[in-house]
């Protein structure tokens, strides 16, 4: 089961840590990645909920005394499958590398994962195929705002590429 979006698979990376109630995971994503992620509780529990309708998380109550249950979320084998397909699969856009790479990063470093090069090389290779992508044809003629915004996309996918080559010297000792 793949999802479109990736919150879903930053709160099984925090589940690949243990089994957590909402307000745990809330807390974890909150203190961890805030500097460039952001999910209010509401958007946990909405997910949480989408994510054990499609077998990636199960839970359980949890009694507590004078309060009500608590449901403990743990990740399934296919929330763990999912997670790891996910965390060394580039990303597509250069957008995106803002968020959901960062955050694959982030889990990467976190749960001391295995092969973390491969995704850096993967993605600089889906940026320099982008990257040839974009070279314009000669014969097309450009008027200013195309050439501003043609230049602006290939000087931020060379700017991406350099800058993940220089992330992957970070990880690649050790990781």
């Amino acid at each position: 089961m793949s999802f479109k979006l990736s919150p879903e698979y930053a709160l099984l990376g925090i589940l690949m840590t243990g089994p957590k109630h909402g307000y745990e995971m809330h807390s974890y994503f909150s203190s961890n990645m805030d500097q460039f992620w952001r999910l209010s509780m509401s958007q946990i529990y909405a997910l949480l909920k989408r994510m054990e309708k499609n077998k990636m998380v199960v839970s359980k109550g949890e009694w507590q005394n004078n309060r009500p249950a608590k449901k403990i979320f743990s990740i399934t084998q296919t929330g763990k499958e999912g997670f790891l397909n996910w965390i060394y699969s580039p990303v597509n856009h250069v957008r995106n590398l803002r968020i959901e790479f960062m955050a694959k990063l982030f889990f990467i470093k976190e749960l001391k994962l295995k092969r973390a090069t491969d995704i850096f090389d993967k993605q600089i290779e889906i940026l320099q195929e982008k990257l040839h992508l974009l070279q314009p044809p000669k014969e097309k003629i450009m008027d200013e705002f195309q050439k501003a915004l043609h230049s602006f996309k290939i000087a931020q996918t060379t700017s991406a590429i350099e800058w993940l080559k220089e992330c992957k010297t970070f990880f690649s000792c050790k990781y």
